[in-house]
């Protein structure tokens, strides 16, 4: 059920006057909900927190526009929220798997607009996709992938998946890549695969560059496109 706090027992209304503002309900204060409820409200949202531990909640009190104690797998506490209210609601019940699939479900019936959920699995991640969440985040695969994808290719700065095999990667320059390829030309890409979107050159970025652009010594590459092509990308760094 729903306790009170310092800031209220249940959030008020949420004001959709402020510009550029959205409005976000994270249920779950562990390290990964507490994370994205700090980062929205520097980008100046309004954020509900609920949690059913005091502390988590008495951590973050002062910084949120709303939070509340309250128990995430009650249906009836999560229908007190105005869930259905909210741009996005965030899930992230620590490690329980049962407590994060009876949570979505609930909120899923409650009417929420755009459901995102922390996974712990790849069971779990099926199970969240399954249930109606409209996306799963799956930081600790997430992270992996991006750790073997650097380790892999050094220059690597980012990744982007766009599906199972579409990316959008960011590369850095190397000096074996300048060295043999003075222009976007000597790049070799196949257009059909891949695309040159834009190179990042300190403050500048030229966006769709011409063959005959030259390459430079800290330029970033932004390319996208099939995995394979990016691989062969890959080899010339």
């Amino acid at each position: 059920m729903i306790q009170p706090t310092r800031r209220s027992a249940l959030p008020a209304p949420i004001d959709k006057e402020i510009p550029m503002s959205r409005h976000f309900a994270i249920l779950g204060l562990g390290y990964f909900g507490s994370t994205v409820a700090r980062e929205l409200k520097r980008h100046q949202n309004q954020v509900l927190g609920v949690d059913a531990d005091e502390t988590r909640i008495d951590a973050l009190s002062d910084m949120l526009d709303h939070a509340v104690i309250a128990d995430l797998t009650d249906e009836k506490a999560l229908s007190e929220l105005s869930l259905d209210a909210y741009d996005v609601v965030v899930i992230d019940v620590d490690d329980n798997v049962e407590a994060s699939v009876t949570c979505t479900l609930h909120v899923k019936e409650l009417g929420a607009k755009e459901i995102w959920a922390k996974a712990h699995s790849d069971a779990h991640y099926k199970l969240l996709k399954r249930l109606g969440a409209d996306r799963v985040v799956y930081p600790e695969y997430d992270v992996g992938v991006r750790v073997a994808e650097s380790l892999n290719y050094h220059a690597m700065v980012d990744f982007i998946r766009l599906g199972e095999r579409q990316f959008i990667v960011e590369i850095e320059t190397t000096d074996r890549l300048i060295e043999n390829c003075a222009s976007v030309a000597n790049l070799a890409i196949d257009p059909e695969a891949l695309s040159l979107v834009a190179i990042k050159r300190g403050e500048e970025v030229i966006r769709t560059p011409d063959d005959d652009t030259p390459l430079q010594a800290g330029d970033s590459l932004i390319l996208m496109g099939d995995l394979q092509a990016l691989r062969e990308i890959g080899k010339q760094i």
